[in-house]
């Protein structure tokens, strides 16, 4: 499917697809992503969550990391937990360079594949999609 259909048309597609599927995907929301350091929740200065209306402030759609602070798992190394800066009292800038990788939860990408199949045919599309609705310049994407 990938090789077959353009990334604007996969655009549409998956534009679509989280409509359907995530009620409210049209008026979708971020700030700094919240986490939990060890000291209470924690305010992250390099993840901004997305977050549907009508959620809870920490129930995210889909990250944009600062992927070198991360593992492959999307979390935290334990050597940054509760030493990290707290620069969050500005709203995130998303265009941030520094901002590279997308995180999308296995959760939704579930319901993704109903639609469109193994992730494998729609990540790279979808990372296209977010990258152009949010004029960001993430160059990677995680399904954890």
């Amino acid at each position: 499917m990938k090789y077959i259909i353009g990334e604007d048309r996969m655009s549409e597609i998956i534009h679509r697809v989280l409509v359907m599927e995530f009620k409210g995907f049209d008026d979708i929301y971020y700030d700094w992503a919240d986490f939990n350091c060890g000291m209470g929740v924690c305010c992250d200065p390099y993840a901004v969550g997305f977050v549907l209306p009508n959620t809870n402030h920490d129930d995210y759609l889909f990250k944009l990391i600062e992927d070198k602070y991360y593992d492959g798992n999307g979390n935290y190394g334990e050597e940054l937990t509760g030493e990290l800066p707290e620069i969050c009292e500005e709203s995130p800038n998303v265009r941030d360079p520094r901002l590279d990788t997308y995180i999308f939860y296995d959760v939704f990408a579930e319901k993704m594949e109903m639609y469109l199949g193994p992730s494998y045919n729609w990540e790279q599309g979808l990372l296209y999609f977010l990258n152009k609705t949010y004029y960001t310049n993430a160059t990677n994407i995680l399904i954890i």
